[in-house]
């Protein structure tokens, strides 16, 4: 059975990190792929859309399996390397010229730490 040997208090906080992946997958890939694929295809990166909807399908995968508790550490493996990849697409502070938005990106690659933090402890 799953979450079978988990504590409440573990069982809710992994509940919220896989509502997070899959809270934005259904957001992005409903109303913000097409600001996706065009940001993506200005920034180089090939193949933009097959590229975006390889990322919804690991971010998917990984979050149903922790949100479900079905071999989570390897959800949360799939997680970590989906967060990495976003970050390294989507949040290029280093680019920026706009000190407000540069450190806008550099707040959200250190959430993007904090997050990947919490899915080591899924392993």
């Amino acid at each position: 059975m799953f979450y079978a040997d988990h504590p409440p208090l573990e069982i809710v906080g992994q509940l919220m990190i896989a509502t997070l992946f899959l809270g934005t997958l259904l957001i992005n890939a409903a109303t913000k792929e097409r600001q996706h694929v065009d940001r993506m295809a200005a920034m180089g990166i090939p193949l933009s859309r097959a590229t975006l909807w390889a990322g919804f399908a690991l971010q998917a995968a990984g979050g149903l399996m922790v949100a479900i508790d079905w071999q989570a550490g390897l959800g949360a493996i799939l997680l970590i390397v989906f967060t990495v990849l976003a970050s390294a697409i989507f949040h290029r502070f280093w680019t920026m010229e706009d000190p407000l938005r540069r450190h806008l990106h550099l707040s959200f690659v250190f959430s993007n730490i904090a997050v990947i933090g919490a899915l080591l402890l899924l392993i």
